[in-house]
């Protein structure tokens, strides 16, 4: 009886400390590939064209774009969210001439930015393969589903090296009118890398090909803080 005492005690003794030791660690919900501390920023290179059949208009260019969290700020939801101040590079001066300010928010669930004063569902938390979701579902635009191809993969660009990425791309299923891609690369404590958005509508009148479309491509070149 006076041996199992003992034991009793040694236990009650071991139990706390094993429970504190072998807590179980939070669940990483991927909230890293969308930072939200203000004063990061990231430039890249753009390369952008576009083309109307109809009206005549070509035309294509190429510049180098800073997106930097400026401030933050209360949305009107009563959320924490920031300011995000896009600016392009003035070739002659060398100066960052500022072109628009977005904003944007990360909840527990999602992340979404308001681009060109159109909120959009950029990410939704955590990241799984195959996870889908309608980016437009808070503005008024047709629904534009998007889904996560790859999660958690190494990536490298431009002479840089990222540990952790993850991949978006939309599931719209293109025909022979209208074709649509788009790609979003997300790194994990860096934000966007990676951005890649065509739409191209191709019709035939009396036998010629007429197309209207735009491309987008923008690819990180470097980052800080």
């Amino acid at each position: 009886m006076k041996h199992a005492a003992i034991a009793f005690c040694l236990m009650a003794l071991v139990l706390p400390a094993c429970k504190k030791d072998g807590a179980i660690p939070q669940a990483d919900l991927g909230h890293a590939y969308f930072p939200t501390d203000t004063g990061r920023w990231i430039t890249y290179t753009v390369d952008t064209a576009w083309r109307n059949d109809v009206t005549g208009v070509t035309g294509s260019a190429r510049y180098a774009l800073r997106e930097k969290l400026t401030n933050g700020f209360t949305d009107a939801e009563g959320r924490p969210a920031q300011r995000l101040l896009r600016s392009k590079l003035d070739s002659a001066s060398g100066n960052w001439e500022p072109k628009d300010v977005w904003w944007q928010a990360r909840t527990t669930a999602n992340a979404e930015r308001a681009e060109e004063n159109q909120r959009r569902i950029k990410l939704i938390f955590p990241p799984r393969i195959g996870q889908a979701w309608n980016t437009n579902a808070l503005n008024t635009e047709r629904p534009y589903e998007l889904a996560y191809a790859e999660v958690d993969v190494p990536w490298a660009v431009n002479g840089m090296s990222f540990d952790s990425t993850i991949l978006v791309k939309t599931t719209y299923l293109n025909n022979a009118v209208e074709a649509h891609t788009y790609w979003e690369r997300y790194a994990k404590h860096v934000g966007l890398v990676y951005r890649e958005v065509d739409s191209t509508n191709t019709q035939y009148v009396n036998g010629v090909q007429r197309v209207r479309g735009t491309w987008y491509k923008q690819v990180i070149t470097g980052s800080g803080q």
